[in-house]
């Protein structure tokens, strides 16, 4: 996706485009010169919430805005909106005691609120980590079965857990998304390992059998299921192939990536696999550095198989 944004930036001219990306400061140390060098690219940098805007914030996400809970919420987020946010409404579900001292982990925050939900939502919270950031309805009837499932979707997405969203990836079936990232990272950290490796294989299968002859468009999907399941053998395969796809659509940096870690999980013993997968690494390397030089132009390249 950085490819995809920097090679459009770089290219788009002849139109009106506006492209917005969002990113942690962690980014560039991994990407150091990503977006650097394009001719209109700027760089806004968020900090955090004034006393200010934190304590109107607060006022206008609870239910009963008390100036003296407004005044120790703002106080304990510190000028994290997305703290206010779980805060808020950690307060107006019952699940923090506005008489006692506030919490100060936003991941204890989270915890407390999943922890209090009913058993069913609980049970469709943890098994949406399991697929991810995006997941949709069959994932979680393959895991949890279809009772109540429709219900608790319905119920979870009315306490901001969840937003169902517009459109699918597989065709005929909802698909949903958590409402950030912070909730399924927390959901998932407390399941235990053995039963998440169960999950994963679940999943895994599922994707394979749902997507069919489309099985290259969602090969990093399946790869992780698989590795993240303990069956590095099954993941290397769509490892290997989820890199091939994103070599010939010129996102080398993915290509790469995936390589290195597709060779991470081939065994030591398969000396032919293993050179034959660092070969392919350094093919895709070796084209990250040449499209940043500038000496390949993406848009007129030949297609290339590494």
């Amino acid at each position: 996706l950085l490819d995809l944004l920097e090679f459009l930036g770089g290219r788009v001219r002849e139109v009106p485009a506006l492209f917005v990306a969002t990113a942690r400061p962690e980014l560039f140390d991994h990407r150091p010169g990503w977006g650097g060098g394009l001719p209109t690219y700027s760089a806004l940098t968020l900090d955090c919430l004034s006393d200010g805007d934190a304590r109107q914030m607060a006022s206008g996400l609870l239910p009963d805005p008390a100036p003296e809970v407004v005044e120790r919420l703002g106080e304990a987020a510190g000028g994290n909106p997305l703290f206010i946010e779980e805060l808020a409404s950690s307060l107006a579900e019952g699940t923090t005691d506005r008489t006692q001292a506030l919490p100060t982990s936003l991941k204890g925050i989270i915890a407390a609120r999943i922890d209090a939900l009913p058993e069913r939502e609980r049970r469709v919270v943890l098994d949406a980590s399991v697929v991810g950031k995006v997941f949709w309805r069959g994932a979680l009837e393959a895991l949890g079965g279809a009772e109540g499932l429709d219900d608790a979707l319905d119920r979870l997405e009315a306490r901001d857990f969840l937003r169902r969203l517009p459109s699918f990836h597989v065709e005929g079936d909802a698909e949903f998304m958590f409402r950030h990232i912070a909730l399924p990272e927390v959901a998932y950290s407390t399941i235990p390992r053995s039963t998440r490796r169960q999950r994963h294989a679940i999943v895994a299968q599922l994707v394979q059998d749902t997507m069919g002859d489309r099985q290259v468009d969602a090969a990093a999907v399946i790869a992780h299921h698989w590795q993240e399941a303990g069956e590095h053998e099954r993941a290397v395969p769509y490892l290997l192939e989820a890199a091939q796809h994103a070599g010939r659509g010129w996102a080398k940096w993915e290509a790469a990536a995936l390589y290195a870690q597709a060779l991470e999980l081939v065994p030591e013993d398969d000396v032919a696999l293993r050179r034959r997968v660092r070969m392919q690494r350094a093919v895709a390397q070796q084209a990250v550095w040449h499209v940043a030089l500038g000496d390949v132009d993406r848009s007129s390249a030949p297609e290339q198989r590494g």
